[in-house]
């Protein structure tokens, strides 16, 4: 397998990027518009694997999409029976958006993904559909992919079902099949507590665009679909994504560099927005422009140690602890115990900034900092980690020496074009 080869800065960064189109926000807008009777567009759409996943997953449940400029135009209806297995590949939104939701179509289908998929817990997300009165099994008994679901008349299902809530996903699933009741349902979260319920608060925002109504309290303890509700077709532009800015934010701030994102608009909820806080904290110099829709960081300040509840922002831990672990002082990650059930053990994965002379120690939920003023060349595995690649080759551009880190293809699952973009603007990569 090949490797990444990152080559220390020879000077600061100067320039302007656009942000891709959002992960999340495609991914949502694409099922949301399989769902909806009609026809929706979505336009801007990030052309990641894991949105290709979503989009071939579709399809193999009878939903037709057509090209248009810069997007789709999705024919909206029932679900009918794959012809074959569903590789979810690497995309775990795919597999639990879409899991209860093929109990509608008939007879049974079949999910599978790719060996980092096939790893990731499902066994709760199984249980509460059992619980709930559908027919949900893995194929091996253990919890894992493949799993079949049979179908079922889902107006039959009770008006209450729990699950736990561990990771978001497994109750964003349920939220989205209660409609096709047309009954009124609670979806009840074990023990009242939701990680990463923002990933949740993003799908029922989105919902409402097609037509669906959610309630919740502020705790996110419970969600109340009331019924005679229906998906509507409607018409979606993907906002930029945040997140992936995050890595380009990040460098800018730990390299003297000056890096300027377009397309990214704070008036839309995006969860990894919080990336923005924590620079400003820090002390970072963090300039935004609402009208413009850009968000700019210039490097220089000295950055200080902070601590940070990562649990509504889960994903921005790979590349946040690359930027504390060059902050002055102690910083904490806490609330991230999710990030073990992700494409990797992102917290585990995260403690090899040590070989970068980083100070890194593991905590059950999260990592503790002492801050180093310098990083080193080193030799890593990104665990064929999307985020964790993307934030060691942010690292490794900082260090003295280069840095090598597995599995370069590992971006493509979210950012395809990081290599290129990060690199047009004199930041040196090879492929070993």
């Amino acid at each position: 397998m090949s490797s990444l080869v990152t080559h220390p800065l020879t000077k600061p960064l100067d320039g302007v990027l656009l942000a891709p189109p959002s992960k999340y926000h495609t991914h949502r807008g694409l099922i949301l518009g399989a769902l909806a009777h009609g026809t929706s567009t979505v336009t801007g759409i990030s052309s990641s694997l894991d949105n290709q996943s979503t989009l071939n997953s579709l399809s193999m449940l009878g939903t037709r999409y057509v090209p248009v400029q810069n997007g789709y135009q999705i024919e909206g209806g029932g679900f009918k029976t794959p012809n074959n297995i569903i590789d979810c590949g690497n995309s775990g939104s795919t597999i639990h958006f879409l899991l209860g939701l093929a109990a509608t179509a008939p007879n049974m289908t079949v999910f599978t993904g790719d060996d980092s998929l096939r790893s990731r817990p499902l066994g709760p997300h199984i249980e509460a559909l059992n619980r709930w009165g559908i027919e949900v099994w893995s194929t091996r008994a253990n919890g894992l992919l493949p799993v079949v679901i049979r179908h079922k008349d889902v107006t039959q299902l009770p008006e209450r079902v729990m699950v736990n809530g561990l990771i978001s996903q497994w109750a964003t699933g349920l939220i989205l099949l209660a409609p096709f009741t047309g009954h009124d349902v609670t979806v009840e979260i074990e023990n009242g507590k939701l990680n990463e319920g923002s990933y949740t608060l993003l799908m029922i925002k989105m919902m409402k665009d097609f037509g669906v109504q959610v309630e919740y309290p502020d705790k996110l303890s419970s969600f109340f679909i009331p019924g005679n509700q229906h998906y509507q077709p409607a018409n979606v532009s993907i906002p930029g994504d945040i997140a992936l800015a995050s890595f380009g934010l990040v460098l800018a701030a730990i390299s003297n560099s000056r890096m300027r994102y377009t397309n990214l608009d704070l008036n839309v909820y995006h969860p990894e927005a919080k990336i923005i806080e924590v620079l400003e904290q820090m002390g970072a110099d963090v300039r935004i422009d609402p009208v413009a829709k850009t968000v700019e960081v210039v490097g220089g300040r000295p950055l200080k140690g902070v601590t940070v509840d990562c649990n509504d922002a889960p994903d921005m831990v790979p590349v946040l602890s690359v930027l504390l672990a060059l902050a002055e002082g102690e910083s904490r990650i806490i609330h991230a115990e999710q990030l073990r059930f992700k494409e990797c053990d992102r917290l585990a994965a995260m403690i090899q900034l040590n070989k970068f002379g980083a100070d890194v120690t593991e905590t059950a939920d999260g990592l503790i900092f002492q801050g180093v003023r310098k990083l080193h060349g080193a030799s890593v595995d990104s665990f064929h980690d999307h985020r964790v690649l993307m934030s060691f080759a942010v690292a490794g551009l900082v260090a003295d020496g280069p840095s090598t880190i597995s599995d370069p293809g590992a971006a493509a699952v979210s950012y395809p074009g990081f290599l290129k973009d990060i690199g047009a603007l004199g930041a040196s990569f090879e492929t070993v």
